[in-house]
Formats: C-alpha cells, structure tokens, sequence
C-alpha cells in the first residue's frame, strides 16, 4: 500500500481559528462593539484561511 498524501486542511484551519480570534479580540478591545468585532474576527479568519498556504507549503517540506 502506498503511502498516503498528507492533507493539511486540519492545519488551514487552525491558522483560520487563530487568526481570527486575534482579529476578534484586537476589534473589541478597540471598538468596544461586540458585533462588529464578530464581523472583523470572521474576515481575518477568511484571510488566515487564504493565507494558510504558505503555512501549508512549508509544512508539506
């Protein structure tokens, strides 16, 4: 059996998870507003996610 290929989607998505918890804490302690703060921690975590193939490439060596 051949060695199967690795898939990184668990490690995307924690980029994602991180990302965007950092733009949802960064947003409320600015703002102060708790919705825009969920909006601003879902648009960072979509641009982790985009970004995360850097992270992706790296790992895969």
């Amino acid at each position: 059996m051949p060695p199967r290929e690795p898939s990184y989607r668990t490690l995307r998505l924690l980029c994602a998870n991180g990302a965007g918890i950092v733009g949802f804490l960064l947003a409320y302690a600015i703002g102060g507003m708790f919705a825009t703060a969920i909006a601003a921690g879902l648009v960072v975590a979509a641009l982790g996610y985009v970004a995360s193939s850097a992270v992706v490439e790296y790992a895969g060596g």
